[in-house]
């Protein structure tokens, strides 16, 4: 066991010299539907639309292996030091880049995309002068892909005279709105997929990510998009030409309504001749979210690929449901991932949870259930948002079930909590759109097998516009072999600076929060949880509000359970702090807990148990009560479980809460009974 002093003093071996230079060897929910046994259309993705996504994906891999890849993960903090490193790419050569915003989310996405990256370093840069919540222009941002490209402009004619030299084709459009913040997105996928960046205002498109937006205004739209790519000379009109894809970088509406009681995706919409036919021009994805989380899913796009993956499939194995087969599915994955199935029959709540009781450690997810915006009905009982899995690395997600994407920038939802759980690549429905909508998952995992674009392997495209959506880079692949060779070429980026080293320095100087911090970003885990230990055991007193949100995720990721729970003691949560790191600590802690709330040998004491009544998450009030009461019974006694679950019934203003309460109550009496 390591004390602090070890720690710090094996710090002080350490070279401060942290320069590096350019050398990189340095809604609302809606009622409950359940899928309907619906007759089946013709078994699959239009044959065509099948070839034209495999083709799509074997043009968008043979770029990706034209661009070698620096192996250095650059971290940056703002936005014109995004804009600099990512214009420092060439045609050839290139590197991630994320965005450190100070969030919890951005520490645990820049993790995951270490452990699945594995770059030989990882470095802080920032622009010189860079101006503190700058944003860049359409101007900036064009500049940047000129730069990358070596255009004259970003003209569509100057564009395409620079693709030429390097014998490149756009395989899709990026369409983006200079003041929304996914404009991170935008430039990464123009720059490193080779495509123009169409501009918009909000005459066409307004900002508004869970509005309903009239169906007739999503025609013009994509009528503006046809007539630009019309004007651009390339071939437009049909899957399987030059252009089939749209990428849509911002908080567009996901919702289209044609009438009071219709509504349907507008990824499913705009790349479509017409909503109510078949002919698609383009497969279309979204992606929307901060400036660091449209980094995150744009560059986890382009850097990654994953031969591991996770299935569950709570369906029975009677028809309709046998053919969404996730057994079948793991056969035909077999030639290129290596995959972990549970199905039915104990496809229950009680085996989600075991399984997943530990972050999962997997690039593709495959789930299969029933349910609403903010559960999801199992072979027996129910999941929450809060019982989705912690991920490792990023993850591309292929979930039927219903209303997952009716709000999918809240938390609060299954969608909005599997986005900040990692995924960067999400099929899904944003209303109920039946079983037979979803083309079946033995066929979507055929076409992933054989490296079929995102956004073709995973649609339907025998239909009319309908209620599934692709958030994420339509043009992504994911089986491994798609990406360029590791280059040995210094970072053309100067004044870049290791985070290891950074990480030690900010140890040695006491800035114990910072350090957690760095040693996180820095791909060493497995340090910052051997410091806050040594912290919490030797020095205690140099707890504070920072260092908690720094460490708790971490802690709560490798099962220490015991450490979670004692930062938290020593500097509790504020039950007014509604902020999103504030959630997705209380997250953690009850993720850290779940083991030991089951637990008949050695429930929590009475003090993690008073935590925990302290931070009962709203969104799944019912579910978190339930479970704490049946562990106070154990801790106490039945009515001491009772009269703590009264007490937070009585303390609840807002109806649908206290109506999660009194189920909670229900619950736990029947339990008794």
């Amino acid at each position: 066991m390591l004390h602090l002093r070890s720690l710090l003093a094996a710090f002080a071996l350490c070279s401060p010299a942290l320069a590096q230079g350019a050398d990189p060897a340095n809604a609302k929910p809606a009622t409950v539907r359940i899928p309907k046994n619906v007759p089946l259309p013709a078994a699959a993705p239009a044959p065509g639309a099948a070839r034209a996504a495999i083709t799509l994906g074997e043009r968008v891999r043979a770029d990706q292996q034209k661009a070698a890849i620096i192996p250095v993960l650059v971290i940056v903090s703002d936005g014109a030091s995004f804009l600099r490193a990512v214009s420092a790419w060439t045609p050839t050569l290139r590197f991630p880049v994320l965005i450190d915003d100070g969030s919890i989310l951005a520490a645990d996405n820049i993790a995951r995309f270490a452990r699945a990256f594995q770059p030989k370093d990882i470095v802080r840069f920032q622009a010189p002068s860079a101006p503190g919540g700058w944003s860049p222009s359409r101007d900036d941002i064009n500049a940047a892909l000129k730069k990358v490209w070596s255009a004259e402009s970003t003209e569509i004619e100057a564009l395409k005279k620079a693709w030429e030299t390097q014998s490149h084709e756009p395989p899709g459009i990026v369409v983006a709105n200079e003041k929304d913040a996914a404009w991170t997105a935008a430039i990464t996928l123009a720059a490193a997929r080779g495509q123009p960046i169409i501009w918009i205002g909000d005459d066409l498109a307004p900002l508004d990510l869970h509005k309903w937006w009239p169906a007739d205004d999503a025609a013009k739209l994509d009528k503006f998009l046809q007539d630009y790519c019309a004007r651009s000379g390339l071939s437009w009109s049909d899957l399987g030409d030059t252009i089939d894809a749209v990428t849509l970088c911002g908080s567009f509406p996901n919702t289209i309504q044609f009438s009071p009681k219709d509504v349907r995706a507008l990824t499913d919409r705009i790349g479509r001749h017409r909503a109510d036919g078949p002919n698609r021009w383009a497969w279309t994805g979204q992606i929307f979210g901060n400036p660091q989380e449209a980094a995150y899913r744009a560059m986890s796009a382009v850097f990654l690929q994953t031969d591991v993956a996770w299935l569950f499939d709570s369906y029975p194995k009677s028809s309709p449901w046998s053919d969404y087969s996730l057994a079948q599915s793991k056969s035909t994955l077999s030639g290129a991932f290596k995959s972990d199935l549970v199905e039915s029959p104990g496809a229950g709540a009680s085996m989600w949870r075991e399984k997943t009781q530990r972050p999962l450690d997997c690039g593709l997810i495959f789930v299969n259930t029933k349910g609403n915006a903010d559960f999801f009905e199992l072979e027996s009982g129910y999941g929450y948002c809060g019982d989705l899995p912690l991920l490792r690395r990023p993850a591309a997600l292929h979930f039927i079930h219903s209303w997952s994407l009716q709000s999918p920038g809240s938390r609060d939802t299954l969608g909005g909590r599997w986005l900040e759980r990692g995924v960067y690549l999400y099929y899904g429905s944003m209303n109920e759109p039946t079983l037979a909508a979803f083309t079946p998952c033995p066929q979507v995992a055929d076409l992933l097998v054989k490296g079929a674009a995102f956004a073709g392997a995973v649609r339907r495209d025998q239909g009319p516009a309908w209620k599934l959506t692709v958030i994420g880079d339509p043009l992504a692949t994911l089986r491994v072999g798609g990406l360029g060779a590791l280059s040995d070429a210094p970072l053309p980026l100067e004044g870049s600076r290791k985070v290891a080293a950074e990480a030690a320095d900010l140890a040695r100087k006491g800035d114990f929060a910072g350090a957690i911090r760095a040693f996180i970003l820095a791909g060493d885990e497995e340090m910052a949880i051997k410091l806050a230990s040594a912290i919490l055991r030797d020095r205690p007193a140099a707890i504070t509000p920072a260092l908690v949100r720094a460490a708790v995720p971490a802690l709560a990721r490798a099962g220490r359970s015991s450490d979670v729970v004692a930062l938290l003691k020593i500097a509790p949560l504020k039950a007014e702090d509604k902020s999103t790191d504030a959630a997705m600590l209380r997250d953690n802690l009850w993720f850290a807990c779940a083991i030991p709330l089951k637990s008949k040998v050695s429930p929590p004491d009475a003090s993690t148990l008073e935590m925990l009544k302290e931070n009962l998450r709203p969104e799944q009030l019912d579910q978190d009560l339930i479970e704490l009461g049946s562990a106070w019974a154990q801790t106490f006694d039945f009515a001491a479980a009772i009269g703590m679950a009264e007490s937070v019934a009585a303390r609840q203003t807002e109806p649908h809460l206290k109506k999660k309460a009194a189920r909670a109550l229900e619950e736990l009496r029947m339990g008794r009974r």
